[in-house]
């Protein structure tokens, strides 16, 4: 996924941090020229993220918003807020309306619904970009009334400064000479083709990875993977990637294979089953998988005797940071039965937890900070629980997508996470007694 530019400047960030009596930052969370503006998708990135602000900007150039210290809550109810507040910003000012009726603070039935003072949100079609502004009870606005369309609109995590730690919860070096010791180490390990399966939700950021891994190795930024960015999983088939080197005779030993990825409902996504006979080394490279029936025995492509070389040696489950509180009972219940059904065939399990840069705003000025951050950490440990695995087996990584230039403190993380899944790959290999 691209790194998302927010419309909102510096100017009138200033303007709006003016706003809260404590030391605070923004992190964008959901911007609807980039996401879209149908209110489900604003439901799916910006639910159970704690203190939130949505930014709304009419033609005009007047930007309205409002803030709730309860985070977006999906229920048909008004949800009480004591705290929350609508606001006006125009070329030189910042103007904050404070609620005066709490219970009645902010309602996301059908919208972001600051008590009928400011409707984010058309009922009609369920639309975010549009607003229906009106004077009542439930705040001290001094707005006029009406119906505006909106040019963009925008939700961001309101978070304490203070959310970076003094010392990081994890030690990693950062200088060149330790990058040039992990690439170089990656590109040495020969014992055979460590072949790594990427299993994940759609839009998780498994065709990504696979691609900013090839970038780090070919030292330019290269989409070896094709990427989408529709509802539906992209990836169709199973489709194995060699990682090569700038210079051919560097190329490594790793094989990253990308797949469908899974689905929020029974009906959609790749199954277990099909996992499993990849993981097993029954399917071949290629085979389109088929959300309603998974790969039998005497179909084509499916391989009856598996070599070593046609089995997983290590998984790797990805996860998006933006979405780890959102993700459907399914996902998490399919995690599960996958945890236990690869454990019981032998193969050890890593995660990558992606999108890092979207949900922390110091990360995404410097990925350096990740291992300070207090809400990464939190993410990770959230992403523990979901898959019931070892913290020390989840890394976050941020996957190059819009960037046209390497960045050593990406590279790092990315080698970093190649490492632990080598280390696990080779565990595997060594069971078998490959050298």
């Amino acid at each position: 996924m691209s790194t998302i530019a927010p419309r909102l400047s510096k100017q009138k960030e200033k303007l709006l941090l003016e706003l809260f009596q404590d030391n605070v930052e923004f992190c964008l969370l959901y911007k609807g020229s980039f996401h879209g503006f149908l209110v489900s998708e604003l439901k799916s990135r910006c639910a159970k993220q704690g203190r939130t602000v949505i930014v709304g900007y009419l033609e005009s150039g007047l930007i309205v918003g409002g803030y709730t210290s309860q985070g977006f809550i999906s229920q048909s109810k008004a949800i009480k807020d004591e705290e929350a507040f609508i606001f006006t910003i125009d070329e030189t000012k910042s103007s904050c309306f404070p609620v005066k009726k709490p219970e009645n603070a902010v309602n996301f039935s059908t919208g972001f619904n600051f008590g009928g003072a400011f409707f984010f949100g058309n009922p009609k079609n369920f639309n975010m970009n549009y607003i229906d502004i009106s004077s009542n009870e439930n705040y001290e606005s001094t707005v006029p009334g009406g119906q505006h369309s909106l040019q963009d609109v925008e939700v961001y995590r309101v978070q304490d400064v203070g959310d970076l730690l003094d010392s990081p919860w994890r030690d990693v070096s950062w200088t060149n000479k330790t990058r040039l010791f992990e690439k170089t180490g990656i590109t040495l390990y020969k014992p055979c083709h460590a072949r790594v399966l990427l299993v994940g939700p759609v839009g998780a950021g498994k065709s990504s990875f696979i691609s900013s891994v090839n970038s780090v190795f070919c030292n330019k930024v290269f989409n070896l993977a094709m990427v989408g960015t529709g509802p539906g999983s992209f990836t169709k088939r199973l489709k194995s990637y060699n990682i090569r080197a700038e210079r051919e005779d560097d190329g490594t030993a790793l094989v990253f294979c990308d797949m469908m990825g899974l689905g929020e409902t029974k009906s959609s996504g790749v199954k277990v089953k099909d996992i499993m006979s990849v993981v097993k080394g029954h399917v071949q490279d290629g085979y389109q998988f088929i959300p309603s029936q998974a790969i039998e025995p005497g179909a084509t492509k499916y391989i009856q005797k598996p070599a070593l070389e046609d089995k997983i040696h290590c998984v790797a489950f990805v996860l998006d940071a933006c979405k780890l509180d959102s993700y459907h009972k399914h996902v998490e219940e399919t995690f599960q039965e996958l945890r236990s059904e690869i454990s019981d065939v032998g193969v050890h399990q890593v995660a990558l937890l992606t999108h890092i840069d979207e949900v922390c705003h110091a990360v995404g000025k410097d990925v350096k900070y990740v291992y300070r951050s207090r809400f990464i950490q939190q993410q990770i440990q959230k992403a523990a629980k979901l898959l019931g695995m070892s913290v020390s087996c989840i890394v976050p990584v941020k996957n190059y997508s819009s960037e046209l230039e390497l960045n050593d403190n990406t590279d790092e993380l990315i080698l970093s996470a190649v490492n632990l899944m080598l280390l696990y790959a080779d565990a595997f290999l060594d069971e078998h007694d490959i050298e």
